[in-house]
């Protein structure tokens, strides 16, 4: 079997990064066949015996899904307070997957879910620049200007979000539907952007991440991506 980095590897057993199997190797909890894994480690998954905190490591075979999150519902696997969360959608036979990014309690739309880790961080971090588009609702009417505002970036915990493309869709006599696309996904930010411009949101509703849309889903449905889906996919992510 191949030849690969011990970082590639803890991340390919689910919900780990390579930058967070990074930190686990500096801290010498990795171990490769008894011995202390270093940066850099090459390792052979079909022979070589790879152990975390003395626990064996095994690669999953990667799963990819996509899910439509209806709203009122957490983008987590648990809540303490008993709040519903999308892990009462995920069917038992995909146990290991968990969201890459997130969607707020009272959004709806396309969800992402994996094991692989870093497929995970990269359609989540904004320096891979995978868009995002969503059609959210606002009261009252957007302006030219206070969309052009949002486009060219609103200054948010001191630091400039980064340019985004906003498009009317249906505007009412108090309301209008935007396109946003972005790429990047602050806590909160489209309602923050909208608040700094004078415009309250009234709803959010993710409609394609990257390559991948809602089309032809419900909420609360979760499927596997197809083969081309899943092609179209890294095909985005190798650019960057």
């Amino acid at each position: 079997m191949t030849a690969m980095r011990i970082n590639r590897f803890i991340a390919s057993t689910g919900a780990i990064s390579r930058r967070k199997a990074d930190e686990l190797i500096l801290a010498g909890r990795v171990q490769i066949n008894g011995r202390k894994a270093l940066l850099g480690d090459t390792i052979d998954p079909g022979s070589d015996e790879i152990r975390l905190d003395g626990r064996p490591l095994t690669r999953q075979e990667t799963c990819i899904l996509a899910l439509y999150k209806p709203r009122n519902m957490l983008t987590t696997l648990s809540d303490p307070q008993g709040r519903p969360c999308i892990r009462d959608l995920i069917p038992r036979q995909f146990v290991g997957v968990f969201p890459a990014g997130r969607l707020d309690f009272d959004a709806e739309g396309l969800l992402i879910l994996t094991n692989d880790g870093d497929l995970a961080h990269s359609l989540h971090h904004p320096s891979f620049q995978v868009p995002k588009t969503y059609l959210v609702k606002v009261t009252p009417q957007a302006t030219s200007e206070a969309m052009d505002l949002m486009e060219k970036g609103i200054v948010l915990d001191g630091k400039k979000t980064l340019p985004a493309q906003i498009a009317p869709v249906h505007t009412g006599p108090e309301f209008s539907l935007l396109r946003f696309t972005l790429t990047q996904g602050l806590k909160n930010q489209i309602k923050r952007m909208a608040s700094s411009v004078g415009l309250k949101v009234v709803s959010i509703k993710r409609i394609s991440v990257g390559p991948l849309t809602l089309k032809g889903m419900s909420p609360g449905e979760i499927r596997r991506l197809s083969l081309s889906e899943v092609r179209s996919l890294h095909k985005i992510l190798k650019k960057h």
